[in-house]
């Protein structure tokens, strides 16, 4: 496992691509990886006859990942009804969420702003690094591609972040965002993820991975397929998503997740919603949310206090969360829910009942439907069994949430986060 320590100096070192002006501003330290050799393909993986091993930049983009898809996936869930400012805070994004105060020169969010950013630009550098390794034997070559396939799926998964969580009109969204110094529309940033998400499945199914065994190229293919089947639900688009979902992982492919054990840190969401949080905890409203067994077994919330004087005063806290658990991005249960609704939106065949009760089930046989579920059963169980995945927000702004909490989602000025103040500057000079 890579420490920590390389993570950081190649996050600062290397800036082959940029991404907006803090990073084509910024300068290469004396003391790090020269171009040189940082255009190897040990960089990008180990390869022997069967085995593939991560190297330093794909190993890095995987970290970036998890820490930017956590602050968005906190950021989002403050936005609406899943997650609210702590009791005893000491984050004021959070608290500016909630009271729908955010403003671009507030600087609350150019953390969130910074991690997306960097987490795209080194994306970006690993594709660029895998094009210019100079063509070598099979190994050499096995690398390459392989840079290919990881740089285009975070570069695309980067992407769809920026866009679900940054606006130049916060308002409304109608706005873009912010990339190499061009305003990009929201739409211009769902086709680039898409285009990103194509050129990895193009990488991982070509001839130079056919006969090299050392990764699993279907399970490979399935969770690309997965983020763009995700894509296309947050979109709206069901009918590209009905040619996605046989596509996506299956049982035998498992979860996507990243894993933050051994030699990494923490995982974020437990560092932010677990047992010892101040800054940000699980809603009452959420918590309430949960009216069957199977709800209450599969998101566990427990109470934390934070004044030993005073026990009214606590914290709800995710209580399944571990410090080495993996952070899950998506998992078999909403693959399940996905179809359910693809069904009763009349675009795939099957049966949306047995859909539903197959997650349920796996947590109280006694909890399953008993009648066909409609759209607001697979809200409701959405917000439930897929919480703090940002998937909460993308089913309001999508209008499969119904009732109070879209009505005061439309109330609110602030729907996505303002971009910093600093970037719009930029746009200027």
């Amino acid at each position: 496992m890579i420490k920590k320590t390389i993570f950081a100096i190649l996050a600062l070192s290397i800036c082959l691509t940029s991404c907006d002006s803090w990073v084509e501003n910024a300068e290469t330290p004396s003391n790090t990886v020269t171009r040189e050799q940082l255009n190897k393909a040990t960089m990008i993986a180990n390869v022997q006859s069967n085995k593939l091993s991560d190297g330093p930049l794909v190993a890095n983009v995987r970290t970036l990942q998890g820490t930017a898809a956590a602050g968005v996936f906190l950021a989002l869930g403050t936005t609406v009804d899943e997650l609210t400012e702590g009791t005893i805070p000491n984050t004021l994004l959070y608290r500016q969420i909630v009271n729908d105060n955010v403003t671009p020169r507030s600087g609350t969010q150019d953390g969130l702003w910074d991690q997306l950013q960097n987490y795209y630009a080194r994306s970006k550098e690993l594709i660029e690094v895998a094009e210019q390794i100079p063509t070598g034997n099979a190994q050499t070559e096995i690398s390459k591609m392989y840079g290919q396939y990881m740089g285009h799926l975070h570069a695309g998964y980067a992407l769809q972040l920026l866009a679900e969580t940054f606006s130049s009109t916060p308002e409304t969204g109608d706005g873009g965002v912010i990339i190499n110094k061009a305003l990009l529309s929201r739409q211009d940033l769902y086709t680039q993820a898409n285009e990103h998400y194509e050129a990895a499945a193009k990488a991982i199914t070509s001839s130079v991975m056919q006969g090299f065994n050392g990764i699993d190229r279907d399970a490979a293919y399935r969770q690309i397929m997965t983020y763009e089947l995700k894509l296309s639900i947050h979109q709206g688009d069901y009918n590209r998503a009905a040619t996605l979902i046989d596509k996506a992982i299956n049982n035998s492919n498992g979860n996507i997740e990243v894993i933050y054990g051994n030699d990494g840190g923490d995982n974020p969401l437990y560092s932010a919603i677990g047992p010892n949080a101040r800054n940000v905890q699980v809603s009452p409203s959420l918590e309430a949310a949960r009216t069957s067994s199977a709800m209450v077994k599969a998101l566990p919330l427990k109470h934390a206090s934070v004044d030993k004087q005073n026990p009214n005063r606590y914290n709800i806290y995710a209580a399944a969360l571990t410090r080495k658990g993996a952070l899950v991005l998506t998992d078999i249960d909403e693959i399940h829910l996905i179809k359910a609704e693809l069904i009763i939106r009349g675009l795939i065949t099957g049966n949306a009942l047995n859909e539903v009760n197959t997650v349920i089930s796996q947590y109280d046989s006694s909890s399953q439907l008993t009648t066909a579920p409609s759209l607001n059963d697979i809200a409701d169980l959405r917000r439930i069994f897929l919480a703090f995945r940002g998937e909460r927000t993308a089913d309001i702004r999508r209008g499969l949430e119904q009732g109070t909490i879209a009505t005061t989602w439309q109330n609110r000025k602030i729907k996505w986060l303002p971009m910093p103040e600093r970037e719009l500057s930029a746009m200027n000079m």
